[in-house]
């Protein structure tokens, strides 16, 4: 059987001779591109994972205030706390005084509490007693109602004290801790913003630990002043204010939840973040080329980091393996990954860790196996290897086979016979449990597909969705941590893609974008925002001309990155089944 993993017969030409068996392979019908096999579901990571002297601003930062004076750069090395999952990673962010403010957006929380944690190291502070602010929450757009400002002041034997209010900052209104911290020491600071139900009532805390507390402590500190107006939270900001009050300070590991688990926990960063190569969050821009030609040459990675101009390059596997990155060291960066077909015994997974660049060789399946359906089985945070083996005939029973390291010492090989010859698999975390489900499109007649589900939590289950002859492309649409369903197919020219969000379950959404005679298929979350984004790659014989275009759900804007060139793959198409 064969499924066709781009839309349009003119985007045959486009790939290498190579590359067309990856493209156009039945075994290589792929996986789900966003992150939703996870436990915890941050809104927003930011590890600083940049160049060193870059600016923020180049690196998917926006500035609100002061753009282009003194602006904030990336500074090395980052910040390290014992047990916070951001310790020691990337780099991190250096705000002195007088400058540009920029902020950071994520999908707003309209109830309950939002969360942000972070790292800091104060190294000079004013003795004014009203102190000075650097960071805060705000709605998207910023504007200028910041919420939740986080102050920090000194006394005159240099100890420090770190202060909060709802937003005002004269006195009286500010709430600060004593004077029981010191410079030049690292401590975590989260700020929690609750909705309350109800006008000028939302109330704002203040936690700061020296430590990575495992539950949520009490509030070191909280605002007096609720009764200002409220908001919707979904920016955080950085400040460099007057030379008089500022502090100087060093910000790292950024992490925006709605729990203390998804501030703290060790699975806090997004897991299997499709095309997520520096674990900042957002897809990478990734295309493949056959620099070695001719079927079985040496294929290059190509790696664009989102909001940068950095591209890295890998020599990893052949034109006719199959590629499957996935994040199988828990690190929650995408490792670049092959499979390649053999007979049992030899059929096996090629991994190029990230974490320490390490290779990894996994036998595991055979020749005709689809190995697309790598994901994480046992919710451990990382990817296990697996294949689906169709039935042998008609209607036969497929099976899935998957090995994963919870528990698994011994390193067994897990079988779950679903689905029959025919089907394709649509693996994801549909009831959002932290492990993938089961899940199989089948012909259900009268032109119209069927899902059918085996899930940990409801057992069996099916919906009626779309045509049988779609591009499965599942994604986490609507930001809720489960994986949506989800199908595209070409009409008049055009891609239209649909999905049943999660946190809903109702109503289909629909969105054209893309030409369906030359566009991969590539979604991903290319804004960061923890909401899949319908996404292609254009290739173009015009020398700067090949792009990747996508519709941002948090902007709902088009959006392009010029990258690549004619006969390059993306593997994001994998995404799609």
């Amino acid at each position: 059987m064969s499924r066709r993993l781009f839309i349009g017969l003119s985007a045959v030409v486009l790939m290498i001779a190579g590359l067309t068996a990856i493209g156009q392979n039945a075994s290589a019908q792929k996986r789900k591109a966003e992150s939703t096999d996870r436990l915890i579901a941050p809104l927003l990571v930011e590890d600083f994972n940049y160049t060193a002297g870059a600016l923020l601003v180049d690196n998917g930062w926006s500035a609100h205030s002061g753009a282009g004076t003194n602006s904030i750069a990336v500074t090395s090395p980052g910040l390290t706390l014992t047990g916070y999952p951001g310790s020691g990673v990337g780099n991190a962010a250096s705000l002195t005084t007088t400058g540009e403010d920029v902020n950071r957006a994520f999908a707003g929380v309209t109830s309950g509490s939002v969360y942000a944690g972070f790292l800091v190291n104060v190294t000079e502070a004013s003795t004014d007693p009203l102190g000075g602010y650097f960071f805060h929450f705000g709605p998207d757009p910023v504007g200028t109602a910041f919420r939740g400002r986080v102050f920090i002041n000194k006394d005159a034997s240099n100890n420090v004290a770190f202060g909060v209010s709802k937003s005002l900052t004269t006195a009286g209104n500010i709430t600060y801790t004593p004077f029981s911290y010191a410079l030049n020491t690292t401590y975590l600071i989260v700020l929690k913003y609750t909705v309350v139900d109800g006008a000028t009532n939302d109330t704002v805390d203040l936690i700061v630990s020296s430590t990575t507390p495992a539950t949520e402590p009490a509030a070191t500190v909280s605002a007096s002043d609720v009764s200002q107006s409220d908001i919707t939270p979904a920016t955080v900001s950085l400040r460099q204010g007057s030379t008089a009050t500022a502090p100087t300070v060093v910000v790292d590991g950024i992490r925006v939840g709605t729990s203390w688990a998804d501030i703290v926990s060790s699975a806090a960063a997004p897991q299997q973040h499709i095309s997520d190569y520096n674990g900042d969050g957002k897809t990478d821009f990734a295309l493949v080329r056959n620099v070695g030609g001719g079927t079985g040459g040496q294929i290059r990675w190509f790696i664009n980091q989102n909001g940068s101009t950095a591209v890295s390059a890998f020599d990893w596997g052949i034109s006719t393996d199959a590629l499957v990155p996935q994040d199988y060291d828990g690190d929650n960066k995408t490792d670049i990954a092959v499979w390649r077909a053999g007979v049992p015994g030899s059929a096996a997974f090629y991994i190029l860790q990230s974490n320490g660049f390490t290779l990894r060789t996994e036998l595991f399946g055979q020749a005709g196996d689809d190995p697309s359906v790598v994901d994480d089985y046992d919710g451990d945070g990382k990817a296990d290897v697996a294949v689906y083996r169709d039935g042998a005939s008609s209607g036969a029973q497929s099976t899935w086979f998957y090995r994963g390291t919870l528990n698994n010492p011994s390193g067994n090989t897990t079988y779950v016979n679903w689905g029959q010859n025919g089907d394709f698999p649509a693996p994801g975390d549909y009831d959002g449990d932290g492990k993938a489900d089961f899940v199989n499109q089948r012909n259900n007649g009268g032109g119209n597909g069927i899902f059918w589900m085996l899930q940990t939590t409801a057992g069996v289950t099916s919906r009626v969705f779309g045509t049988p002859t779609d591009i499965i492309v599942p994604g986490d649409y609507d930001g809720d941590g489960k994986t949506d369903l989800a199908v595209a197919r070409g009409s008049g020219g055009a891609i239209q893609w649909f999905w049943i969000p999660s946190s809903t379950g109702v109503a289909y959404q629909q969105r054209n974008f893309g030409l369906s005679a030359t566009d991969f298929i590539a979604q991903g979350d290319y804004d960061g925002d923890g909401k899949t984004d319908v996404a292609v790659w254009r290739a173009s014989a015009a020398a700067g001309a090949s792009a990747f275009w996508y519709l941002g759900s948090a902007s709902g804007n088009a959006v392009s990155a010029s990258f690549g060139q004619s006969g390059d793959y993306p593997p994001a198409n994998y995404n799609s089944h």
